[in-house]
């Protein structure tokens, strides 16, 4: 699994199939080390409506060889905007993607979208391609569904906001990650502005609590890689439904 972190929630996922962009916000972040021309896409996943999670979206969405996907009332706005493929979904849903599947899940936050309409139902996605499978929270608090992510789909591979103030912090992340069975977690939503700023020691004592329960915290740069190993040990099937 090669994932490369773009700054706050963006994330790319390349894979022998395609590659996976979660909730592009470039040009209005000032951490950001690459511009949209420089980003690879073949599926936009989007988690709501906020502008630091949406912002670069339309551009993305606009090109013919990208399949957005997003709840309803954001893949409505992201239509209006110029989207082409785009793919509206609710909580529950399982969809295709290039080389695998996304399942919307619950989060716990609110969504609007920059033009001040309702972006419906905030989410997070699990994400499955071949026998990899990763969770991108998008911006929430601990939730107990995340219970059901790891006991059902549990994820190897976490995404998961760590800054506080709009989100939950390291120390609820940490609870999350043993949810959904995570092995490493790669850190979101942190840094971008003051109020979810992490000192070097903040994230010096969140690595060891993490490392305490083993597992791997990463704090990665803007533009930084990560290859890892993103495979379900056990898994039998990707719509499984029973417990792992």
């Amino acid at each position: 699994m090669k994932l490369t972190f773009h700054g706050h929630s963006c994330l790319t996922w390349t894979h022998s199939k395609g590659a996976i962009v979660f909730d592009p916000f470039l040009t209005g972040n000032p951490l950001a080390k690459v511009g949209l021309d420089a980003i690879v896409a073949t599926d936009l996943l989007l988690t709501h409506g906020h502008e630091d999670h949406v912002l670069d979206a339309p551009a993305i969405a606009a090109r013919p060889e990208v399949q957005s996907v997003a709840a309803y009332e954001v893949a409505t706005w992201l239509v209006q905007q110029g989207g082409m493929n785009v793919v509206g979904m609710n909580h529950g849903g399982l969809v295709s993607i290039q080389g695998g599947t996304a399942r919307m899940v619950n989060a716990v936050h609110s969504s609007v979208l920059p033009n001040g309409q309702s972006g419906g139902n905030p989410a997070g996605f699990v994400v499955e391609v071949g026998d990899e499978r990763l969770y991108h929270a998008g911006d929430t608090a601990l939730t107990m569904d995340m219970e059901l992510i790891g006991r059902y789909w549990p994820c190897p591979i976490a995404a998961l906001p760590v800054g506080g103030h709009f989100t939950m912090g390291w120390e609820d992340a940490l609870i999350a990650a043993k949810m959904v069975k995570a092995r490493e977690v790669i850190a979101l939503h942190y840094d971008t502005f003051p109020p979810i700023t992490l000192g070097a020691e903040d994230k010096k004592v969140a690595q060891a609590a993490f490392d305490d329960e083993h597992i791997k915290l990463h704090f990665l740069q803007p533009g930084e890689e990560l290859e890892t190993d993103g495979a379900v040990y056990g898994k039998t099937s990707g719509m499984k439904t029973e417990p792992i």
